[in-house]
């Protein structure tokens, strides 16, 4: 397995940054169920299967106990398939740009304003985690659609046993766009997904085969976001694509910095704790609380959920 530290765009990792918060939002599944085919922990090593152009590599990501230098390996010595690795690697671990100048901006307000520093806690130097791919966010999100986590997480497992791509070690990449789209509708139904569930997720899929909805250009988007307005009418004209997951994808897929998934459960716990509120607040009282964070209310809405933890 080739391996390599990560070529950091901004230079060293960030100071306070953790990246076990990257293990367990990758992980979430592995922690439930140790045989979990994408994603599985060992220690101070986070290991995700992903498919490159029709195969499976395994990309495993090593932070060494007490700090130091992260490590990537890659059972390929390819260096355009490195090069995508790495991309997917910082994605994981919530290192980009974009995300750098939003945490640097937050951060800085906090030094001066007590509600943000309140926010940040001790959690300077935190970077919400990506998805691998933005396809893998938006069918995350899909799935995820008014149903609990846990039977999220055994949906999405289905859904890799069926349509993902096979690594020789056992582990199953995520499927991509192409397999989804070829998936009949009744192969998810009888895993437990509902017909409207199966059909927006194979419909979404069908829509980036065709052009409606421009994967490269929504991955691009931490680093150009110039389509960023073209890239939410792309995700709303699709069926059954709201505003919230809309926003979860911008945010989660993107990397986008100011995006919020007003309606979220997980948000709005977290607004009432932080707030001391005695109720749970309204998708409007969501949106009312989060404005003074902006243009970083991502990366607040990051830490909301993380403060649940």
């Amino acid at each position: 397995m080739s391996q390599q530290t990560l070529d950091l765009p901004p230079g060293d990792l960030p100071p306070g940054f953790d990246p076990d918060a990257a293990w367990r939002y990758h992980g979430r599944d592995w922690y439930r169920d140790r045989d979990a085919p994408a994603e599985r922990v060992a220690g101070p090593a986070l290991t995700k299967a992903l498919e490159f152009d029709g195969r499976a590599y395994l990309l495993t990501l090593t932070a060494p106990a007490g700090g130091g230098t992260l490590v990537m390996g890659m059972d390929s010595d390819d260096p355009l398939i490195l090069a995508r690795a790495q991309r997917v690697a910082l994605r994981m671990l919530g290192l980009t740009p974009a995300l750098a100048d939003a945490a640097a901006g937050l951060e800085a307000r906090a030094d001066h304003d007590a509600t943000t520093a309140r926010l940040v806690g001790n959690r300077r130097g935190y970077r919400p985690p990506l998805a691998a791919t933005v396809f893998e966010a938006l069918a995350w999100a899909i799935i995820g659609q008014q149903i609990n986590l846990t039977f999220a997480s055994d949906l999405r497992r289905q859904l890799i046993l069926l349509a993902g791509r096979p690594h020789p070690s056992g582990m199953i990449a995520h499927p991509d766009a192409a397999a989804v789209a070829a998936l009949d509708p009744a192969l998810l139904t009888a895993r437990r997904f509902s017909r409207s569930k199966a059909r927006y997720l194979i419909e979404a899929a069908q829509a980036a085969m065709d052009g409606r909805l421009d994967l490269a250009a929504l991955e691009r988007l931490d680093t150009d976001p110039t389509g960023e307005a073209a890239a939410e009418a792309a995700l709303l004209a699709l069926r059954g694509i709201g505003p919230w997951t809309t926003n979860y994808v911008l945010m989660r897929g993107c990397g986008l910095p100011d995006r919020v998934p007003v309606g979220d459960a997980g948000l709005a716990a977290a607004l009432q704790r932080f707030h001391a509120m005695d109720r749970r607040p309204t998708a409007e009282e969501q949106a009312t609380l989060m404005r003074p964070h902006a243009p970083w209310r991502s990366l607040a809405t990051a830490h909301l959920w993380a403060s649940l933890a």
